[in-house]
C-alpha cells in the first residue's frame, strides 16, 4: 500500500513524538521501573511505515534517549560503562525488533501480491477453459475448398483460429511429406529448364 506524502509526514511525527513521550514516562517512572520495552512503539511505527534507514535512525534516538534518560535520572550505578550497556542494549533490541517488523511487513505485501496474481491466473484460466469446453462442444464447421473454420458469422483460417479462440502460440514449419514434395517439385522443374 503506498501511502501520500502527508500520511508519511504524520507518521514520522507521531514517531517522534510517541519517542518524546516514551523518554519522558521513562524519566518520570524512574529508574526502579523498568520502562526500556516502551521504546520499541516508535521503532514499530518506523518499521511499518518506513525503511530500513528509518529503523536505523529510530534505533539510534531511542538507545540514545534510553541513554539520556538514564544519566538524568541520576542513578549511580557501580560502574559507570552500565549507563553505556543500557542505551546500547536498547538501541539493539529496537534495532533487531524494528528490522524484524518491517521483513514482517514486506513479507505480507508479497504474499498479498502473489494471492492476487494467483487470482487473477485462476480466473483467465477459467475463462480459457470455458472457451475451450464452448468450442468443444459445439460442431465446427470447416469449408471443404478453403479450408476455413467458422466461427460465429465469420470464417477464419486455421491459424486465425488456433490464435484467436485457443490462444495458441504458432510457429510454421514442413511436413517430411511436404518437404519431399517439394524437393521433387523443384528437382522436376530444374530438368524442364535445362
Amino acid at each position: 500500500m503506498n501511502h501520500g506524502s502527508g500520511f508519511r509526514w504524520k507518521m514520522a511525527a507521531t514517531s517522534i513524538i510517541s519517542l518524546v513521550l516514551m523518554s519522558y514516562i521513562d524519566y518520570v517512572t524512574g529508574y526502579e521501573l523498568i520502562f526500556s520495552a516502551a521504546y520499541l512503539i516508535p521503532v514499530s511505527l518506523c518499521a511499518w511505515n518506513f525503511g530500513r534507514r528509518a529503523v536505523w535512525l529510530m534505533s539510534v534516538a531511542s538507545g540514545l534517549s534510553s541513554w539520556l534518560v538514564d544519566v538524568l535520572s541520576g542513578h549511580s550505578y557501580a560502574q559507570n560503562m552500565v549507563q553505556y550497556w543500557n542505551g546500547f542494549t536498547c538501541f539493539l533490541i529496537s534495532l533487531v525488533t524494528g528490522l524484524l517488523l518491517q521483513r514482517l511487513k514486506r513479507t505480507l505485501e508479497e504474499r498479498t501480491r502473489m494471492n492476487t496474481d494467483l487470482q487473477k491466473a485462476l480466473e483467465d484460466l477459467k475463462r480459457s477453459t470455458e472457451e475451450i469446453r464452448k468450442l468443444q462442444d459445439g460442431l465446427q464447421v470447416v469449408c471443404a475448398w478453403t479450408h476455413r473454420i467458422k466461427v460465429g458469422d465469420e470464417w477464419m483460417t486455421p491459424d486465425q483460429f488456433l490464435k484467436t479462440q485457443l490462444h495458441l502460440k504458432l510457429s510454421h514449419g514442413m511436413s517430411p511429406e511436404a518437404s519431399q514434395k517439394f524437393q521433387d517439385e523443384i528437382k522436376r522443374n530444374g530438368q524442364v529448364m535445362r
